[in-house]
């Protein structure tokens, strides 16, 4: 039985250390967002597979998916005007991210607080966050 993906399936991993977490700056038309580094989830692969060669190219950094936080369904992107169906998972990592220089993104980690309060953040990404910090596993 062939599995049937949702359109436009995105995979994003909230990495937390020392009270930190792992945000993705990235420019999507004339917005400057934050979002946690991921990106598309290509024809035969796992999400935890896509999170992984994610990671490994925005940012040189192996992760391990540690539990899925949350999956909000099939949403409209105000800010790209279309569809996607999110993935947010909690992953693990002890690297020390590098950005490769034809990636566009910058990577840096931050208080989540600030990240939430900067208004940069869809309201997926802060719910993702928020699981994540109330999990207590913010190792």
């Amino acid at each position: 039985m062939a599995k049937i993906q949702p359109k436009n399936l995105r995979v994003y991993g909230v990495l937390l250390r020392a009270e930190t977490v792992l945000m993705s700056g990235e420019n999507l038309g004339r917005r400057k967002v934050l979002k946690f580094p991921g990106g598309a989830v290509e024809p035969g692969e796992t999400p935890e597979t896509a999170l992984r060669r994610e990671f490994i190219e925005e940012g040189n950094l192996a992760v391990t998916p540690a539990y899925l936080l949350h999956v909000p369904g099939t949403l409209f992107s105000p800010w790209t005007h279309s569809e996607y169906t999110p993935m947010y998972f909690r992953v693990l990592s002890e690297g020390i991210p590098s950005v490769p220089e034809h990636e566009t993104v910058e990577l840096t980690f931050m208080d989540p607080k600030q990240a939430i309060d900067s208004g940069r953040m869809a309201t997926p990404e802060i719910i993702a966050l928020k699981r994540a910090l109330n999990a207590g596993d913010a190792t």
